[in-house]
């Protein structure tokens, strides 16, 4: 096994001096504003009994805790500063994979623009079962041919030779060819067509002898024109694909991306081959560093591929990519954890925790407002108005950091918008799925169960249906935020959260409304049989009816509590009713929406807290 080196050579800062003193100038700015916030909430004072404030104190926390994660790798952020490769110095192969499910017509592209690159390489394709067509068309373009159809040995049911999963076809070209013909290969998915000077660009870093991967920016854009939720991930993880990698060089781990990443064959054979699972990525970078290998992220590395063609296709890969992760975790990670270093050992960790903690974290946002409707209670001793007050500096500070980021071209797509409907939607869309991988992931461990993976569809295929069951897990969550608010009155404590779980339940219904508009805005109204479209449209029509009856019962009561704390300003105005015949006993107090600068006395109003 390799000793450990920290840090790669030939690195150089992804800032300039100049970005550098302005970039941790914002970085004082906002851990001051981060213990301002955290000074004031911890006061005392503050603190209810029980584990409702350090519940919420734990989420808040986290929170934090990624904003400084963010922050910190944002600062080490490196690229690679090597002479451009010499052409000859390495022997190198490009590689593309398919599947059966996958026309030829997506490879062709692929295949061509890996041709064009202009660093000396063998092109290479390899497909489960290629087809007259495609030899044919290979033969004539100089593209070579791995195919491990018909050979058992490499159609196994369990790792290394798996077979129907990307690994074991991979596999069989390492062993046939890669580990004795080349020094190093860069590996894609068939979508994913290499822009001019990728591969030199993926070469560049290798020539550090302790570097054995190099990933690329995972850029899903091809499609984005034609599918709305292909821009949802695309604008979310800019920040990962460009900055937080680039941050992960120095003296960590950049993760490889299945899309495409290169390895350095002679690490790749040392540590035993391609790791196992869908996420076969994330292993491979946790085997070759645990066999002492390090790697750079090839920031100027571009590949365009095609995003998730439906909102269907990005469930499906949301819960198989946090199915994968999570049975990495269970079934493998204890192998590999001992030989890495302990930074190492933290950051893989995390990394594999990060879709269990995101989906219960995401779950316990969602219930706290519920909760506190159903139990009638609140989390703290605050008011919202306080709460905004020491919570948004640091949000506004982040996104101008944010912001300082994208004007230096560190995110990936540069031009990935800060602030986006798309960005905003796709926690709403994600956690659920993730959520549920984690959950099966379990269960697999747990039964022994073989898992057996979907390939989301690639290239202009057949039009896109919506399933019912999609629409249903929206449809719920909203319905889940809408229904206690109608259901449970005469709150003594937790007025405040009427307005936040409706607000909960909003979102959940809009997002509901941009699937089904969206899809049938790309798909057409055609699509649909018209029993299925009329089922769409009654579940958008319930859920909008619900909340609306929601908003009327409860809304006034709700600013009210919410509004505490701003006087002399008045949103809502309350009056005690008077005892008599014909009035409802059970409600006290009417709430008005009656704006103006002067609270009149009332007689016995309510003190809420959210």
């Amino acid at each position: 096994m390799r000793k450990h080196r920290a840090k790669p050579l030939f690195l150089g800062s992804l800032h300039s001096r100049a970005g550098m003193v302005v970039y941790c100038a914002l970085v004082a700015v906002w851990l001051g504003a981060v213990l301002f916030f955290w000074v004031w909430w911890l006061q005392p004072a503050h603190m209810l009994p029980g584990l409702r404030y350090w519940v919420v104190t734990a989420l808040l926390g986290w929170v934090s805790f990624l904003q400084l994660y963010f922050v910190f790798f944002a600062l080490r952020a490196v690229r690679s500063v090597a002479p451009d490769p010499t052409p000859g110095a390495w022997r190198v192969a490009m590689i593309v994979t398919k599947t059966p499910s996958e026309p030829f017509s997506v490879l062709q592209e692929t295949l061509r623009a890996m041709l064009a690159q202009d660093y000396p390489h063998d092109t290479w394709l390899a497909d489960e079962n290629p087809t007259k067509e495609t030899r044919d068309w290979c033969a004539q373009h100089g593209v070579k041919i791995s195919s491990r159809y018909g050979v058992a040995a490499y159609h196994q049911s369990h790792w290394p030779r798996r077979t129907r999963c990307k690994e074991g076809n991979l596999t069989y070209f390492y062993d046939q060819w890669g580990y004795t013909n080349y020094d190093i290969v860069s590996q894609l998915d068939a979508d994913h067509v290499p822009q001019p000077g990728y591969l030199r660009e993926m070469v560049r870093p290798f020539i550090d002898p302790a570097v054995g991967y190099v990933s690329a920016p995972s850029i899903c854009a091809a499609n984005q024109n034609r599918h709305w939720a292909v821009r949802t991930r695309l604008h979310t993880e800019s920040a990962f694909h460009g900055i937080l990698q680039a941050g992960y060089c120095n003296g960590f781990a950049p993760m490889c991306i299945g899309s495409h990443y290169a390895v350095r064959t002679k690490a790749l054979k040392a540590v035993g081959g391609l790791g196992p699972e869908l996420a076969e990525d994330h292993s491979t970078t946790m085997i070759l560093n645990a066999g002492g290998w390090r790697g750079v992220h090839a920031i100027d590395a571009i590949a365009i591929g095609d995003g998730p063609a439906s909102i269907a296709d990005l469930a499906i890969q949301e819960f198989q990519w946090s199915r994968s992760l999570v049975t990495l975790l269970l079934q493998y990670t204890p192998r590999y954890l001992r030989a890495l270093p302990l930074r190492l050992k933290v950051q893989f960790l995390f990394c594999q925790l990060l879709y269990p903690i995101f989906a219960v974290t995401f779950l316990a946002m969602y219930l706290l407002p519920v909760f506190a409707v159903v139990f009638d209670m609140r989390y703290a001793e605050v008011t919202y108005p306080q709460f905004i007050a020491h919570a948004l500096p640091q949000i506004v500070v982040l996104l101008v950091i944010s912001a300082r980021l994208r004007a230096a071209k560190a995110l990936r797509p540069v031009n990935a918008p800060i602030i986006s409907w798309a960005r905003m939607v796709f926690v709403m869309l994600q956690w659920p799925w993730v959520l549920w991988g984690c959950l099966a992931a379990l269960r697999d461990t747990i039964t022994g169960e073989f898992v057996d993976f979907r390939i989301t569809p690639k290239g202009a295929g057949q039009k896109q249906q919506l399933p019912f069951k999609i629409l249903g897990v929206y449809a719920v969550l909203a319905l889940g935020c809408i229904l206690p608010v109608m259901i449970f009155g005469q709150l003594a404590q937790a007025q405040g959260f009427y307005v936040l779980s409706l607000l909960s339940g909003l979102l959940y219904g809009l997002t509901l409304l941009t699937i089904i508009v969206r899809h049938y805005a790309e798909e057409g109204w055609q699509i649909a049989a018209p029993r299925i479209l009329v089922a769409h449209v009654s579940t958008m029509a319930m859920v909008t009816v619900l909340f609306g009856a929601a908003l009327t019962m409860r809304s006034a009561e709700g600013v009210y509590a919410l509004a505490i704390g701003l006087e002399p300003l008045e949103i809502v105005e309350v009056k005690t009713r008077i005892a008599g015949a014909g009035s409802d006993s059970r409600k006290p107090f009417e709430y008005a929406f009656n704006l103006s600068f002067t609270r009149p006395e009332t007689n016995g109003s309510p003190d809420p807290r959210n």
